[in-house]
Parts: structure tokens; C-alpha cells; sequence
């Protein structure tokens, strides 16, 4: 399970999810901590034994499968693959290419135009099959 998943479906429960050092901690209504689970270790978690009695049995139930589901996702798998744009030296439009059909490219001077996709991981982009390595990278910061 990636972070930005796990965050959405706590978030989705009604609880906050705050980084603290190397943990994510989930808060109920008015702060009470309700659990925490480790970046740094899988496997590792904790939750508040009163929780049920917090947020009730079926809440404490899927924040409990959540908590599980996430700490069993190998760290490494747990992030987004980074991601870039691709940018013409000469006239700095970016690359966009089709999402139905990868043979469809245009250049843009947007980074987003309509049913073309714009962000490519690097196994996307090494996949290519046109010269490509003039093109200059531009790290998609979300």
C-alpha cells in the first residue's frame, strides 16, 4: 500500500495523519492518539487499547486492517516512483504523449493538456521507443 493511499483512506475515516520523525501518527477527534505506524520498520505498529472505545468497534476495526495492510508493504514499496516532465531544449514546449495510443505526441507549453500524459516515471521513459536523451528532465514535485 503506498503512503498517499493509506493517508486517503485514514483521512477517509475522519482521522488525521501526521508525520512525526520516523512514524505516522493517527489522531481521533481533539488529537487523541489512536496509533502509530513505523517508516522505518515493517511490521511495526502500535495501537491505543482504547480505542474502540474512542471510535467504536467497526472504525477501530478497518483502522486496524489500514494499519496492518500498510505495515506489511515493504518500505521501498510504500512511495510513488518519482517523476518527470520532458522538455525541448530548443523551444522549452513539453512532451505529451497519448494515453490510449503512446505513438500520439505533441509538444505543449503546458504541462497538462486534456487525454495526454505528461509525468513519466524513469521505466517509462527509458521504454521509449524514439530518441530521447537530448530532452531536458524536470523532477515533478507534488
Amino acid at each position: 500500500m503506498k503512503t498517499s493511499e493509506f493517508k486517503q483512506a485514514i483521512e477517509a475515516l475522519g482521522f488525521t495523519v501526521v508525520k512525526e520523525d520516523s512514524d505516522l501518527v493517527i489522531n481521533g477527534e481533539g488529537s487523541l492518539w489512536l496509533a502509530d505506524v513505523s517508516l522505518k520498520y515493517k511490521y511495526a505498529l502500535r495501537i491505543y487499547f482504547g480505542a474502540i472505545d474512542e471510535v467504536g468497534e467497526e472504525k477501530a476495526k478497518e483502522l486496524f486492517e489500514l494499519l496492518t495492510a500498510y505495515a506489511s508493504t515493504p518500505i521501498a514499496e510504500r512511495e510513488e516512483p518519482k517523476k518527470w516532465y520532458l522538455k525541448c531544449p530548443i523551444t522549452g514546449a513539453y512532451l505529451n504523449v497519448a494515453k490510449n495510443d503512446p505513438s500520439a505526441l505533441i509538444w505543449s507549453d503546458f504541462k497538462e493538456v486534456g487525454h495526454f500524459k505528461t509525468k513519466f516515471t524513469r521505466a517509462e521513459i527509458d521504454a521509449f521507443e524514439f530518441e530521447h536523451a537530448h530532452l531536458i528532465e524536470e523532477e515533478v514535485m507534488e
